[in-house]
């Protein structure tokens, strides 16, 4: 149990309490323990470290309001205590309180003299949440000179340092996620490359993280290629028609199956490090297609109409994506702002999402494209007869991008890093619109704006 240290222990039933609830929450069985504490003081009411050990099971609840409600009422015990500033600080960022956030983290580092790297830690957790990367960078940065082998302290500035396109800082610590068990732990084959000339050997390239991630660092791959000799890639099942198309890979592996011997191995996110050292330097030219033996069916599929704007609309990423809720939206918020007249709505939704088309109120009709696309070479068949995609973050927009076709993404208050900050266009994706709140939960803004534009390119 995470609870301040140096919180004087009342003795007797007080030790017993905050023992028998610490049991209790190793075990998980949070609600138990607070029940333990909330009777402990009741009987013990000065005690700060059952207040503080209350709001921590509280936390681990998700019931961050009422671990807030304990950590003040410990501090107004005692205010000179190090952990509950910070563990306050923590619980108020998860209520998106991020002002009160970094106060309370910087009030728990001016007790601890800055001594502790956890603490600055905390600090730049919030920075970055609050969008301000460039201190957050510094808190990290503090971190890492206390502790040299923070890797999460690394990790977390690697990623502040991208938002704001510092690549040639941001791309080294990006690598720590090779450490941190971020990465599935695999026993690969030959050693790791260096981004140099490979002539005469067999170099293959790991597939990680998510669908998005190949795509956008399908890019690089023909620079990949003409390094050197042969050249494997490793890809999930349903990107690899799409992949093959671009006629560099010698061999193409579906994620899940075994790895043939080579000589060399590389992680594909790993590959910009090799090639842009800023953002001036990034290959932002169409580098995708649809393989020839789709285009027909989509053809038909969607017919072109005069007068008629194609629009593609997808409203969420993989369910199973932790940050998803962060950036998907409801279908009907795209129903609103973009069923117009002149324009007629495609699903390129797939999954669990899709069954938000059963739940329309009756108007312009939305056509489900989703039984047709059975992979990533699929949709980029269909978004090539579209003639603007719209949507929220996830791989479907680097599908676009990479096409070189018009793509509007509408972006929640903390996006993803390589939309970099404040940009409404993508320097790695020229096709690319970027549409953001003005603030943290301001979609209808967001919604708002698209829809204004959308009636503008359909000459309403």
């Amino acid at each position: 149990m995470n609870t301040a240290e140096g919180v004087t222990v009342h003795p007797n039933d007080s030790q017993w309490a905050f023992a028998e609830a610490s049991t209790l929450h190793d075990a998980s069985r949070f609600a138990e323990a607070e029940i333990v504490l909330r009777d402990a003081i009741t009987r013990d009411p000065s005690n700060v470290r059952l207040r503080n050990a209350r709001g921590v099971t509280f936390a681990a609840m998700n019931r961050y309001l009422d671990a807030v409600c304990c950590y003040r009422e410990a501090l107004a015990y005692d205010g000179s205590i190090t952990g509950i500033w910070t563990n306050l600080g923590n619980a108020l960022a998860r209520l998106n309180h991020l002002n009160s956030a970094i106060y309370c983290h910087r009030r728990a580092i001016a007790l601890s003299q800055g001594r502790d790297p956890l603490l600055y830690h905390n600090l730049g957790t919030s920075f970055a949440e609050a969008g301000e990367h460039s201190e957050a960078v510094i808190s990290f940065s503090n971190a890492l000179k206390l502790n040299e082998a923070y890797h999460s302290a690394r990790w977390d500035r690697g990623l502040s340092y991208l938002h704001l396109g510092n690549y040639a800082q941001g791309w080294p610590d990006y690598e720590i996620r090779k450490v941190t068990g971020q990465l599935p732990a695999r026993k690969l084959p030959g050693s790791e490359w260096d981004g140099k000339p490979y002539g005469g050997k067999r170099l293959i390239l790991i597939c990680e993280q998510g669908f998005g991630d190949m795509l956008w660092v399908a890019r690089y791959l023909a620079q990949v290629k003409a390094l050197g000799g042969e050249l494997v890639i490793e890809c999930r099942p349903e990107l690899i028609s799409l992949i093959a198309h671009l006629g560099v890979a010698d061999r193409i592996i579906p994620r899940g199956s075994s790895l043939p011997q080579t000589d060399l191995h590389c992680y594909i996110c790993s590959l910009p490090g090799f090639f842009t050292k800023d953002v001036a330097s990034i290959p932002n030219r169409t580098y995708l297609a649809a393989p020839f033996d789709r285009r027909d069916r989509f053809k038909a599929l969607i017919p072109a109409t005069a007068g008629l704007l194609k629009v593609g609309i997808v409203w969420s990423g993989s369910v199973t994506f932790g940050n998803n809720r962060r950036r998907a939206q409801p279908l009907l918020s795209f129903f609103q702002a973009c069923a117009l007249p002149g324009v007629q709505l495609y699903s390129l939704q797939k999954g669990e999402p899709s069954a938000e088309l059963h739940s329309l109120p009756q108007g312009w009709p939305i056509i489900d494209l989703s039984p047709h696309l059975n992979d990533f070479a699929d949709t980029a068949a269909a978004i090539e007869q579209l003639d603007l995609v719209v949507m929220t973050d996830s791989a479907v927009a680097h599908l676009a991008g990479a096409l070189g076709k018009p793509v509007w993404v509408l972006l929640g208050r903390n996006a993803h890093w390589l939309w970099l900050t404040h940009r409404t266009d993508s320097p790695w994706y020229p096709s690319m619109r970027l549409f953001r709140p003005r603030a943290g939960g301001d979609w209808d803004h967001v919604f708002d704006k698209v829809s204004a534009e959308l009636m503008s390119l359909a000459r309403l």
